[in-house]
């Protein structure tokens, strides 16, 4: 299995870093409160750990937001809250205008609208650095499971072993807590570690 060496991991931590700022501030004008995303976490594990992990925080029952990239890396990534979490966001980002009983009309539309800003916020940095393409598919909303919500979508070959980036969202006052996660192929982790590589020599050079 291809690993990212401490250096690789600190600079792509420092990189995605780079778009959640502007995420966090986009999102903060939305909802008219502070948002938070963490400096991203790195970790290398299967899908089926990935599934324990969210089950752990979230609840069983999650709502979340998946787009699926290629171009220089192949991945898919996803934006993930408890089911009744993402309704008060849903409440929030409407300003408690919609009668909570009806807000799952709204809800696939405004986190797919959430998930658009944060996930490519991450994408775009990436390709911006490496001076490369990383275009991305339309965003499928899906609630269910966290195996189904993490399956939702996937027309791409994971291998049993894969990394995964983790960025925590965070509304302190509202108690909302959700994950942003990137999971990348065999293939573009080496990819992944070339471009680093290059983009590391260039800043030494």
């Amino acid at each position: 299995m291809i690993e990212l060496n401490d250096l690789q991991q600190d600079m792509l931590s420092e990189l995605f870093n780079l778009g959640m700022g502007s995420a966090a501030s986009a999102l903060s004008e939305m909802v008219g409160e502070e948002v938070l995303l963490s400096v991203p976490e790195i970790k290398f594990m299967d899908k089926s750990k990935l599934v324990t992990i969210l089950a752990a925080d979230s609840g069983n029952q999650i709502s979340g937001v998946a787009q699926n990239f290629h171009g220089m890396l192949l991945g898919k990534a996803l934006l993930t809250f408890p089911a009744q979490k993402s309704l008060e966001l849903v409440r929030l980002l409407l300003q408690d205008t919609v009668p909570i009983e009806n807000l799952t009309e709204f809800e696939e539309e405004a986190l797919l609208e959430i998930g658009n800003i944060i996930i490519n916020a991450g994408l775009s940095s990436l390709a911006d650095i490496f001076e490369d393409e990383i275009t991305s598919d339309l965003p499928v909303f899906n609630s269910g499971s966290c195996a189904e919500v993490i399956d939702s979508g996937d027309n791409i070959n994971f291998q049993e072993a894969v990394l995964y980036l983790q960025v925590d969202f965070t509304i302190e006052l509202q108690n909302i807590k959700g994950y942003v996660v990137y999971l990348l192929n065999i293939e573009s982790m080496e990819n992944l570690a070339a471009s680093i590589d290059q983009y590391l020599a260039k800043l030494t050079g």
